[in-house]
């Protein structure tokens, strides 16, 4: 199942950051004490559901909550799936390392999670009608209380929170903070992460139920730009335009902005598409460019201090980014396989007369269309 996540800041100080502070130090401690207990028993990996019933206890020693020890299982269980999944890519890529669980090392990191159930919402990080939200939190005693935290609302996800309180939709929560500290009075900055059901956002946010025209679309993602070629049944370049963000290569822009930019290049790039007739887009399949990636770091391609980042992580999320808005405008998403886009794209952006970057978006527009003869 799909997620949307909303990010919702919020300041509190005095009391509230006290409680909140030590709601999310009790959090992290049961996350290690289920951690170390789990790689203590050496025992294999198990489900989701044996994890609750075999550590609930364990977590409920520190915090007595049930809701709140079954989300740090669940952050545990995530921790020991993605090694075992990349041990299992390491194989598949015949890379020969493993990466063991004893070395995962946790990070400083404070914040507590849990996940709605079904007609209750989530009681423990509940959303009110004011789109405020009233939070459980613990001392370090046990002692349960509440406080009422007053997030920033931002104005494109205003309408999704009314709806998921009036339909009281369930919802998995998670309150980070940030920044904490002892200014004069206690204060913290942090973050309410709301995940919503991605058909309930759909169903809320949908501008277009159908798409105008039978054309298709390829899209190639790049560090500052999205550049999209429209293409017809016949294969003919029908159109082509570039969607810049160059904001992203500036410094000291936060990353919070950066991705509300590129957001809104996104949106203005299937609002174009959607009116110039594109039923379906069709992307770099995210699996094989994730192992083309790990290869390529692997190699020691690795050409400045970011481009960890940049390959590893930007475009993915690009392109995820663009798959889960694109069906708000009806329009259609596809997978094709990247190997060899951009080779095929330089050959061809002479007789097209465009940059590399839309020859490479027609190319992949091409091989969703199957007319292109490569793979």
């Amino acid at each position: 199942m799909d997620y949307i996540t909303l990010t919702l800041s919020f300041n509190v100080s005095e009391d509230y950051a006290r409680k909140l502070i030590a709601t999310a130090r009790l959090f992290r401690l049961v996350a290690l004490k289920v951690f170390n207990t789990f790689l203590s028993e050496g025992k294999p990996p198990l489900s989701q559901f044996s994890m609750y019933k075999r550590y609930r206890k364990v977590g409920y020693e520190i915090l007595p909550n049930r809701r709140y020890v079954d989300g740090a299982i669940d952050l545990v269980y995530g921790v020991i799936e993605s090694v075992n999944e990349l041990n299992r890519l390491y194989k598949e890529l015949k890379i020969d390392e493993k990466v063991k669980l004893e070395d995962v090392k946790f990070n400083n990191w404070l914040l507590f999670q849990c996940e709605g159930e079904s007609k209750h919402m989530n009681i423990n990080i509940k959303i009110r009608e004011d789109l405020s939200f009233r939070i459980l939190t613990f001392d370090f005693e046990g002692n349960k209380s509440y406080v009422i935290v007053r997030p920033t609302i931002p104005k494109r996800w205003k309408k999704i929170l009314q709806n998921l309180w009036f339909y009281m939709q369930p919802y998995y929560a998670r309150v980070v903070l940030k920044q904490f500290g002892n200014r004069k009075v206690m204060f913290t900055h942090g973050e309410i992460q709301v995940a919503v059901d991605y058909d309930f956002y759909l169903e809320v946010m949908r501008k277009y139920n159908q798409p105008k025209g039978k054309n298709v679309a390829g899209i190639d993602v790049n560090l500052d730009r999205i550049n999209l070629a429209i293409v017809n049944k016949g294969g003919e370049l029908r159109d082509y335009k570039t969607f810049w963000f160059r904001e992203v290569k500036a410094r000291n822009v936060p990353r919070r902005r950066i991705w509300s930019i590129i957001g809104e290049r996104v949106h203005e790039m299937l609002e174009y598409a959607y009116h110039h007739g594109v039923n379906r887009i069709y992307l770099e399949d995210l699996s094989i460019l994730g192992k083309l990636k790990l290869l390529w770091i692997k190699n020691g391609r690795r050409f400045n201090e970011n481009y960890n980042y940049a390959v590893q992580t930007f475009r993915s999320k690009v392109i995820e980014m663009i798959r889960m808005k694109a069906p708000l405008y009806g329009i259609k998403t596809s997978y094709v396989n990247p190997a060899n886009t951009s080779k095929i794209g330089e050959k061809l952006m002479r007789k097209l007369g465009v940059d590399r970057h839309t020859a490479s978006a027609y190319v992949i527009a091409l091989k969703g269309s199957k007319l292109l003869n490569v793979t």
